[in-house]
């Protein structure tokens, strides 16, 4: 798994604020290797994303990746997909230039010959009026990882728990039937 320290060729922590709409009919699409270094990137994800197709083949995918988002959600991803299962998720991404993006997103292993060697991502428009609501679960859940005093994994217990009880007070039984409810 890669390391959540790691820091891309361009400063991921510089945003704008401003939001950029995906509209109705895109799917952000990529591929990554069992690292998570991107393989293969869709033109409609370079698109939105302001990076060109090129550069981000050979990036990790947190390059990706908006200051917003808590470490318990790429932690909980990863513990999914390196499981075999499939991970559902609300995801604000960043923009090259430091816009950003919301998407529904799922990643999923993929198994060839009964082995990992990679992992799918697809990515949709969630539903606009979700999206507050999940900005203030990550704010919840940063604080819930700053407050638990560990600085390894146990940080993470917390804010998972944050999560589970945001999915649950929203009437789901679990956070795929939350975010699969929540797609345009």
């Amino acid at each position: 798994m890669l390391s959540m320290e790691y820091q891309p060729p361009i400063d991921i922590r510089q945003v704008t604020g401003r939001v950029v709409g995906l509209g109705s009919h895109r799917a952000l699409q990529s591929k990554t290797d069992c690292e998570g270094v991107i393989t293969q990137a869709s033109r409609s994800l370079a698109e939105i994303s302001g990076f060109a197709v090129d550069e981000l083949i050979g990036q990790p995918h947190n390059i990706l990746r908006h200051p917003d988002m808590p470490d318990s959600v790429y932690y909980l991803m990863w513990q999914t997909i390196q499981a075999g299962d499939e991970f559902f998720g609300i995801v604000k991404n960043r923009c090259k230039n430091g816009d950003h993006y919301w998407v529904l997103t799922r990643v999923a292993p993929i198994v060839r010959n009964g082995e990992t060697v990679g992992y799918t991502s697809a990515r949709f428009l969630p539903r606009a009026e979700v999206v507050p609501d999940w900005e203030g679960l990550f704010d919840d859940m940063r604080a819930a990882e700053q407050r638990s005093g560990y600085n390894d994994e146990r940080r993470f217990a917390p804010a998972v728990e944050v999560m589970n009880r945001f999915v649950r007070r929203h009437g789901y039984a679990s956070l795929q039937q939350m975010v699969l409810s929540s797609r345009a």
